[in-house]
């Protein structure tokens, strides 16, 4: 007989029996268990994404519409619609003009600070990317003003631009101004 190692028929079984108990120690299934556990971190963690990454960056997005609604005040009520030697003191005639400009579509014929050929808050206050609504307040109701002298038409409510949102962020401006002898208030808000 050869130098060599030889085994029986029953020592090779049981040298197969003792690496398969051996592999079965270090192997173990997923469970049940283990899979929602699993499952319910990822879920938990995508929802806490979903949720507040959206809100990590709103501040910045609406900075830009602040400004812009800010802007947009002070220039309706010192430029725009205003007297020029008076701040915040609208001239009725020009806010006249302006709102049913607005509303009708009609070009003004008015010699005031804003483009009398446009169609739409936005485009007449020179913004292209964002909406604007003009309202004039009254305490607390939207305000009404009579044709001036000299121009034919009717009251015209004081409310311009597409009707605010509620399902989503409005930057707001309010400005304090005098309109045909009282006190009333500008809102501009853009979205």
């Amino acid at each position: 007989m050869g130098g060599g190692w030889m085994t029986s028929g029953r020592g090779r079984e049981t040298e197969r029996e003792c690496r398969h108990e051996r592999k079965q120690e270090h192997e173990r299934a997923q469970t049940t268990m283990d899979f929602t556990v699993g499952i319910s971190i990822f879920l938990l963690v995508v929802v806490f994404v979903v949720a507040f990454v959206p809100g990590i960056f709103e501040p910045f997005e609406g900075a830009d519409q602040t400004q812009t609604a800010d802007r947009l005040g002070t220039s309706l009520a010192s430029d725009a619609l205003g007297e020029p030697g008076t701040p915040a003191a609208l001239n009725a005639t020009c806010t006249w003009s302006f709102f049913r400009q607005m509303q009708t579509g009609t070009d003004t014929t008015a010699d005031c600070g804003f483009d009398a050929t446009t169609d739409t808050v936005a485009a007449t206050l020179g913004v292209t990317d964002v909406a604007v609504n003009v309202t004039v307040f009254d305490d607390g109701a939207v305000a009404e003003l009579d044709s001036p002298d000299g121009i034919a038409g009717t009251k015209r409510e004081l409310r311009a631009g597409p009707p605010v949102p509620t399902s989503r962020g409005v930057a707001t401006a309010r400005r304090a101004v005098l309109l045909d002898d009282r006190t009333r208030q500008l809102v501009v808000r853009v979205w």
